[in-house]
This record gives C-alpha cells, structure tokens and sequence, in this order.
C-alpha cells in the first residue's frame, strides 16, 4: 500500500494541504490525552490512532487509484454510488452532512464561552449565550456567499491561525507559570484510556478531503505516499504539543490548552485571536457544503439556473471569447429566490445556535461527540468498507482480517465515547442556565491527580485558571 520514496513538489502542495484541512481544534486537547492515559498509554493510543487514520486514508486513495480509469468517479459519494448504488450515497452524505451540522456547533460553543469573552474582556462583560448569539450573528454575512470555491490560502491561513494559537499557548505555560505545577497522572484505568478516542477522532479526521486532492494530483500514484507523508507530519505535531503540555501541566493538563494560558499578558489575547480566526474560516467553509447540497433539494430550479451558468462561464473562459449571459429572468422571481436562500441559512445557522447555547458548558463533549461519531464513520470506517468491497479478492487473509479488526474496533469505540459524551452534555446542560452570567472560577477538580494535589500546589493553581 505505501511505496517509501521522496516527496515531489506536488507531494509536498499535496502534504501541506492535507495539514490545513486537519488542523484545527483538535490540538487543543493534545494535553489533556496525555493527563487522561498517561505518557505510556497515550503513547499507544496515539500510534493506535494515527495507524488507524493513516491506513484508511490510504486505503481509499488506493480505491481511486483503481478506478480512474472510469471518468465518472471523481468524489467520495461517486465511489459510494459505484460500489453500494444508491444506498452509498444515502451513506455517505448522511455522515457528511451531519458533520457539516454538528462541528460548526463545536466552533460557537468555543467561540462564545471561551475565546470571544477574552479578546473582549475589561471592554465588554456579556454572559457566554450573548456571546454565542453575537458570533452567530457575525457569521451570517460570510454563510449568505452561495458558493465558496475552494481557496487553498483561506484553508492554510485559518490551520496557521490555529497552529499560532497553540505555540503561543504552549510558550505561556512555560514562561508564565514555572515548573512547579507537574505530577504524573495516577490511577490510570481502562475507561481513561478509551475516553481519549473521541478527541483523536475530531483531530485525525483526514479522509473526507481524499478524494479531491486526489483529482488534482498530475501522479495519482504517488498519493498513497503524500499521505502517508503528512499523516506522519500532523501526528509529530500533535505529539510534541501534547508531550510539551503534559510535561508541564502533568495530571492538570486542561481540556482546552487555552484554558491554561495566564491572565496577565497580551500573549493570552493574541491566541484567542487566533484561534478565533481559525474557527470564524473553519465555520463557512464546513457548513457551506450543507447548504449547497440541501438547496439543490429544496429549489432544484435555482440551483440548475446558478450550475448552467457556472457552467457557461467556464465554458466561455475557456474555449469562447466571452459573452454576456442572458440574464431574463424577472428581478422579482430572483430576489425571492435569494431570500428564501437567506431565510434557510438563517435558519440554519438560528438552529446551530440553539444548539451552541446547550451546550455551551461543554465544549470538549461536544467534540468528542463530534469526532467519535460522524468524523470517525467518515474517516475510519466508511473507507475502510469501501476499501475491503473493492479489494476483497486481492487481499491476503492476513490483511483482510487486519481490516475488520480495525473497522470493529472503530465502531466499538466511538460508540462508546459518542454514548459517553452525550451523557456528559446532557449532565452538563441539566446544570446551566441560559443567560446566567458566570465569571471565571478556578478550578478545584483534578480527576486524573494523586490526592491532595490541589493543596500540595495551591500557592501555584490560585494564580490562574485551569
């Protein structure tokens, strides 16, 4: 499946997209993995998952390799279609759809509880459901754009963001709180070491954006390996954030390293910035194929009139000197047809909100939650069952039971973390109250700390929060 050689320059455009679309806000809990399972199981887990994320991800790029020589396959859903019919493609945009729904409902929750109130705080002091409401509000105008074509500079610019946020994070800890905090964590059990899964899923989930990055590759062929390049490049950096996080924080790594960062400096501002950047491109760009799916459905005519004409466009750029595209259509039935496309947006993006605001007291469920379910399905999974459909008779019994073994073990395991978080939301959400303006409170809780550890280190945990 992997050939080792040199990554090409095109390799190379092919590894530093794969990092932007990967990167996000799934480093923030590399710490935190580390405090759950300890270095050594961690450790494990981290090869685990990333050997998990890595052979699905090639293998799907393997499944296209076989089949370019059909130009109909170009997508994720194309392959679905040609190997399951119908029922594929019900499948797959299922999954997609609901991550294009569910994860954009991680980056509110982020956003208005934690970042937003930062950048703002000593100008503004508004509850965490104002904030919520006001991102949303913000992002409309960018959610209202039809279509954003893909802009590979807006993918790098908003994983730099995120990338920043976390150096910046990371440097604060050491130059802001010394190194009196560190115990390793005690009494590591089983169900520590399975509740890591979610977070690794939201943060590995690399397959979806196969398929495209694939089709635009002059050598196919080498993809397998320009994955595997990267897939080992976002793994080192996942690592060593959460090796330098452990090392410092040790059993109180937070959940959210920005958590951590100390109040008193304009480096904590900066990385809310950042990340806040991060999320605000990462928010339009994953939603957006929502609606331009949905909006086919619910109005077929204008969606045919807007392709016809995207169409005409490139045709006329193309092959034609240009010429102006009969517009005939009355004003009136265009301008309806654009508010109902706001008016289904808002809606949308209202629904999202509501959502946020729900579980605004649990971010890091939220995206377990997220990363367990529907990014695991995706990225682990379905590829794998694709993979195994298409290759069934190629395949040594050794490999094929190395395939069903990781394909049931994913199940298993998101499954269980998904349950997990949603009885964590829900008990967290029984406990909030919307619109209750709730200051920062300091941390008294370490699950993962030997006894006492809050009082052993109290003159160090009562200068910031954790």
């Amino acid at each position: 499946m992997f050939k080792c050689q040199l990554p090409s320059k095109q390799d190379l455009i092919v590894i530093v997209h794969l990092a932007a679309c990967v990167c996000g806000v799934g480093s923030l809990s590399m710490p935190y993995i580390f405090a759950q399972a300890g270095p050594t199981y961690s450790t494990v887990a981290f090869i685990l998952n990333c050997f998990f994320n890595t052979y699905a991800t090639v293998a799907l790029s393997h499944c296209f390799l076989k089949l370019r020589h059909l130009p109909h396959i170009h997508t994720y859903t194309d392959l679905a279609v040609h190997l399951w019919g119908q029922k594929g493609a019900y499948t797959v945009q299922a999954t997609q759809l609901a991550s294009c729904i569910l994860l954009p409902v991680a980056f509110l929750v982020l956003g208005g509880t934690t970042l937003l109130p930062a950048i703002f705080d000593g100008f503004l002091d508004l509850s965490t459901t104002v904030w919520i409401i006001l991102m949303a509000a913000a992002l409309l105008p960018i959610i209202y754009i039809r279509v954003l074509h893909e802009a590979y500079i807006v993918l790098i610019t908003g994983s730099s963001a995120t990338i920043i946020g976390d150096v910046i994070a990371t440097i604060d800890a050491y130059v802001a709180h010394g190194d009196e905090l560190f115990e390793p964590t005690a009494n590591i059990t089983a169900t520590h070491v399975f509740d890591t899964f979610g977070s690794f899923a939201l943060a590995y989930g690399a397959a979806v954006v196969v398929p495209q990055l694939q089709h635009h590759h002059p050598q196919p062929e080498r993809m397998p390996t320009a994955l595997v390049y990267g897939m080992l490049l976002i793994s080192g950096f996942y690592v060593t954030l959460g090796a330098l996080g452990y090392a410092h924080f040790g059993c109180a790594s937070p959940s959210n390293l920005l958590l951590a960062m100390s109040h008193l400096t304009q480096r904590r501002r900066a990385a809310y910035i950042a990340m806040q950047m991060h999320i605000t491109i990462a928010f339009a760009v994953v939603v957006n194929p929502f609606f331009v799916t949905v909006e086919k459905t619910l109005f077929p005519q204008s969606a045919a009139k807007y392709d016809d004409a995207d169409d005409q466009e490139q045709f006329n750029q193309i092959e034609t000197p240009k010429e102006e595209i009969d517009a005939s259509e009355p004003a009136a039935a265009k301008y309806s047809e654009t508010t109902r496309r706001y008016i289904f947006r808002t809606l949308v993006v209202a629904g999202q909100c509501f959502l946020a605001m729900l579980t605004q007291s649990s971010f890091s469920d939220v995206a377990d939650l997220v990363g367990a379910s529907v990014m695991n399905f995706c990225s682990v999974v379905l590829p794998l069952m694709l993979y195994y459909n298409l290759f069934k008779g190629e395949m040594s019994r050794p490999h094929k039971i190395l395939c069903w073994i990781v394909i049931v073990v994913s199940m298993v395991l998101g499954i269980y973390s998904t349950i997990q978080a949603i009885v964590r939301i829900v008990k967290n959400a029984s406990q909030y109250t919307l619109f209750a303006s709730t200051p920062p409170s300091k941390r008294t809780e370490y699950a993962y700390c030997p006894a006492g550890y809050a009082d052993r280190k109290a003159p160090w945990l009562d200068s910031f929060s954790l």
